[in-house]
């Protein structure tokens, strides 16, 4: 539920009965596939009779399983970040929050697209680390899947690097200066 929670935040749950659950509603329920330990928090986004078809956030899909009524913990009603409580939107308000929250993944998805060309033709170009030169510290690790390199900018890993199998993760726009062909050091 990215976009509506943020980790950290401390959830506050009324347990409720699938009956009194409505569309919108934030949802924790256990996972069925998994053990009974791990716990997910989806928006209702329908009600059937088998039970609630329910969808992230930040998800474009709704979720295959249903949740039925031994799943269900109960309805998020508040939420609390940096000692604030917050009310947790259910129903129509809910449903809103979401589609603006779709909506703004559709966008990016959409100027991803429209951009990418542009973005590749200047990122071939060479200009921008000629004239943006954040520093970037190295952190090397030993996993057991080998070495790995992060690269951190102001406290955030904007890249890592698989020595082993030279697989790369950029966050953008780090991918313009950080990569195979560019040697950082520190």
């Amino acid at each position: 539920m990215k976009g509506t929670f943020k980790p950290g935040d401390k959830l506050f749950v009324e347990k409720l009965p699938l009956s009194q659950i409505k569309r919108g509603d934030a949802i924790i329920f256990s996972n069925k596939n998994k053990s009974k330990d791990e716990f997910v928090v989806h928006r209702v986004v329908n009600k059937g009779p088998g039970g609630l078809v329910t969808r992230g956030d930040n998800n474009p899909y709704q979720d295959k399983e249903l949740v039925t009524e031994e799943n269900v913990i109960g309805k998020v009603a508040r939420r609390e970040r940096n000692g604030k409580i917050y009310k947790v939107w259910g129903g129509g308000l809910g449903i809103l929050k979401a589609k603006a929250l779709h909506g703004r993944i559709q966008a990016i998805r959409v100027l991803k697209n429209f951009l990418g060309k542009p973005y590749r033709i200047l990122k071939k170009s060479g200009i921008i680390p000629r004239i943006w030169r954040p520093e970037i510290e190295t952190i090397h690790f030993e996993t057991r899947d080998g070495p790995l390199i992060k690269y951190v900018h102001k406290g955030k890993t904007v890249a890592m690097h698989w020595t082993d199998k030279n697989g790369w993760w950029y966050r953008q726009p780090y991918d313009f200066i950080i990569g195979p062909k560019i040697k950082i050091n520190n």
